[in-house]
């Protein structure tokens, strides 16, 4: 029986349950960020370039740094035992935030969180191919890439609802935690929700390494070795991801602050419509992604994804552009829905494609080059958006004004980041022979 016809074992199913688990508390702890930048706003007396910062530039500090170090731990360690650390760090991390009386104590907490998080992508990344043979890994990404994505919808709904219920209840919280703000105890909420995840990660246990290639070490020894080796590829790949992942932070982090400001709605009411809009997109772009790669990889062959990631940045253009025309929160709603469906639809094989250029050696490692440049480069699109918003004329639309010039540019260029290293790829795939 070959590795193409080789079934996921029910072990395999479960680790995969615990990972979207994992991926969906991720996304609860980062989203309700973006939905307290009003209430932290003016406790705290900062301005929207601060706000950038705090939630743009700050996650990128250390986890810019720790990424490549996690990838490592990551090909190194017990990754279910790692993972169930991160998950204990990003809740510590939470429930500083909680507490946190100035900016720079929540500048710090912020720094710790995206850091804890950002061994997710490489553990979980890693460990799929591993579990999953042949054509069932290609499933296997796309349920996380659906959970990833429905993660960011969800976490923004399930954030909105909490923060609704907190809110509305805070005299009923018991009396030592009555004196923090309603927003503050949310937070505190979340942290305690890290302990039962941390006990998932672990139940995972030990997973053995294998490879998905039939020539493994064809100069993918060490990472210089592999870079020298097919760096155009690497390059043009990571480029396109960075970009495309520095126009989506964009949107996600101020998208609800935009809709608070122009049409007067509550920070529940918007979370709990992103979060509906972006789970049903994020989940219909996934399904779609699936049912097209079937007969796209028909005629593209392993090419497919990348044709598929440039037809959807293309497409983005349009609901980006859309939103300076909307007039109701409603049709805002709507366009955040396509924005990530189509988003969802292009990066549902971004795992795949890497899985794709990686040895079992280093397939945790070139995650980790992946996380630290989706870090680094996510991290200044806020800062870019409430920089460029401070120095526009103050008007109802000045934010979303900073928002699409930050946007449309990032999805063109990483198009074009993906289409000009075609030849590279396919030079690199012939290599690998999977």
């Amino acid at each position: 029986m070959t590795t193409q016809t080789l079934r996921p074992t029910p072990r395999a199913w479960y680790i995969l349950f615990v990972l979207v688990m994992v991926t969906f508390a991720a996304g609860l702890n980062r989203q309700i960020l973006f939905l307290v930048v009003e209430p932290l706003k003016a406790e705290m007396l900062v301005s929207d370039s601060q706000i950038g910062i705090l939630i743009g530039i700050a996650p990128g500090i250390l986890a810019g740094a720790g990424a490549l170090l996690l990838g490592w731990l990551t090909d190194r360690t017990s990754r279910h035992y790692l993972l169930a650390a991160c998950v204990v760090f990003w809740s510590s991390a939470t429930a500083l935030l909680s507490v946190a009386t100035n900016y720079s104590v929540f500048f710090t907490g912020v720094m710790f969180l995206a850091l804890g998080e950002t061994a997710l992508g490489p553990i979980c990344s890693s460990i799929t191919p591993d579990i999953f043979p042949g054509k069932s890994r290609v499933t296997a990404n796309l349920i996380f890439a659906a959970a990833g994505s429905a993660s960011a919808g969800l976490g923004t709904a399930a954030s909105g609802a909490l923060l609704g219920c907190v809110q509305n209840h805070i005299a009923d919280v018991p009396t030592i935690i009555q004196s923090l703000s309603y927003w503050r105890v949310a937070f505190l909420v979340i942290a305690i929700a890290g302990v039962p995840m941390a006990l998932l990660s672990a139940s995972i246990g030990q997973v053995a390494r294998t490879s998905i290639h039939s020539n493994s070490t064809a100069g993918l020894e060490t990472l210089k070795s592999y870079f020298r080796a097919h760096w155009k590829t690497a390059l043009g790949l990571y480029v396109a991801i960075g970009l495309f992942s520095f126009a989506g932070n964009a949107v996600m982090s101020w998208t609800p602050t935009y809709i608070i400001r122009m049409y007067q709605v509550s920070a529940a009411e918007v979370g709990f419509s992103i979060g509906l809009s972006a789970a049903l997109g994020g989940m219909a772009g996934i399904a779609a992604a699936f049912l097209v790669f079937r007969k796209v990889s028909e005629a593209f062959g392993t090419s497919a994804p990348r044709q598929m990631f440039i037809a959807s940045m293309v497409a983005l253009l349009i609901p980006t552009l859309l939103h300076l025309t909307a007039s109701t929160a409603t049709f805002v709603f709507v366009l955040v829905g396509v924005q990530i469906f189509l988003a969802s639809f292009g990066s549902a094989l971004i795992t795949t494609m890497i899985q794709d250029i990686s040895s079992a050696k280093l397939r945790g490692q070139l995650f980790g080059v992946s996380a630290l440049v989706i870090t680094v480069i996510s991290s200044l699109s806020p800062f870019a958006v409430g920089l460029i918003s401070d120095q526009l004329p103050n008007g109802p639309k000045s934010l979303l004004w900073a928002i699409t010039l930050v946007v449309v540019p990032s999805v063109i260029a990483a198009a074009l980041s993906l289409w000009k290293t075609t030849s590279a790829f396919k030079g690199t795939n012939a290599i690998l022979a999977i």
